[in-house]
């Protein structure tokens, strides 16, 4: 299995972690970088790395896992540290190791690093797919797409994708198309829930119930109109959406996404409402007097 090659994972949060852990469970020793000591604490506690790395140098594997999602504005996203790694791989780096990249980037982010690294170490791109809710079934070794632009960066990572991680992959025809389609996964996600507040909101303002409304379309084995919750939020979907709506300015006169964007927009603005009319109708339940109940004694 290879157990002798040095693997660093890059990034202990929910991906690098859960990358970690699986690594650990197949036999393999990974060690672990974040720029948190608590996350690196957290993993070797836990056993799902062997120790906590201060350099780079020596490794024939680097993970990167970090996270690409801007805490100051989700629509944006964060590729500084990401670049950063780079910079270091490219000084400390070990020639001829892989950098694989897991973490969701923009289209032309793999080829910018492949050039920050001035070409010393292969580079592939292997977005994952996570599930963190069901990762037996959506785990790191659900099939997932890799994608390189050219083939000694794709023998060296189907090598530690495919024969050490075990991981099913699909081959993209370009390292582009491996980027492209986790962006467009989670944009498509965006639109389907769009779909859904949209109706919500047309079914509360002609007083349809929604969720009967959606019980009944979804019987048909085509159709799976989603929940409608408290918004489009988290990490990724407003980040991955944005990077695809900034290929589609200029190109289409008119972006779905665009509209999404708007859709979720009212739509937080319709439950905002929404939970105030309902607090203030409780607060007059909870202040109409009830009425005495005479006890016979």
């Amino acid at each position: 299995m290879n157990s002798d090659k040095k693997i660093l994972v890059i990034g202990l949060g929910q991906i690098g972690y859960s990358n970690a852990e699986y690594m650990t469970s197949i036999g393999l020793k990974p060690d672990g970088y974040d720029i948190f000591q608590m996350a690196v604490d957290r993993a070797v506690s836990s056993g799902v790395i062997q120790k906590g790395a201060t350099s780079f140098e020596g490794y024939d594997y680097y993970l990167i896992c970090v996270s690409t999602h801007n805490p100051n504005d989700m629509f944006v996203p964060y590729l500084d540290g990401v670049y950063e790694l780079a910079k270091r791989l490219e000084k400390e780096g070990k020639p001829g190791a892989l950098i694989g990249i897991d973490s969701t980037v923009p289209r032309g982010t793999s080829n910018k690093i492949k050039e920050i690294v001035k070409h010393k170490l292969h580079v592939a791109h292997v977005p994952h797919r996570l599930y963190i809710g069901n990762k037996e079934k959506w785990g790191v070794n659900c099939i997932r797409v890799l994608g390189v632009s050219d083939e000694c960066c794709k023998k060296e990572a189907l090598h530690f994708y495919q024969d050490m991680l075990k991981v099913p992959l699909h081959i993209a025809g370009s390292v582009d198309i491996a980027e492209l389609t986790k962006t467009v996964e989670n944009s498509y996600r965006y639109l389907e829930i769009a779909f859904a507040e949209e109706l919500k909101m047309v079914c509360d303002n002609i007083g349809v119930n929604f969720e009967d409304l959606r019980g009944a379309i979804n019987t048909k084995w085509n159709i799976n109109i989603l929940e409608a919750q408290g918004g489009i939020g988290g990490h990724c979907l407003p980040k991955d959406s944005e990077m695809v709506l900034e290929m589609s300015r200029g190109t289409v006169p008119t972006s779905l996404l665009d509209t999404a964007k708007q859709i979720d927009k009212q739509y937080r603005d319709h439950i905002g409402e929404e939970i105030v009319k309902k607090s203030e109708t409780q607060y007059l339940i909870d202040q109409t007097p009830k009425p005495k109940v005479l006890v016979k004694t």
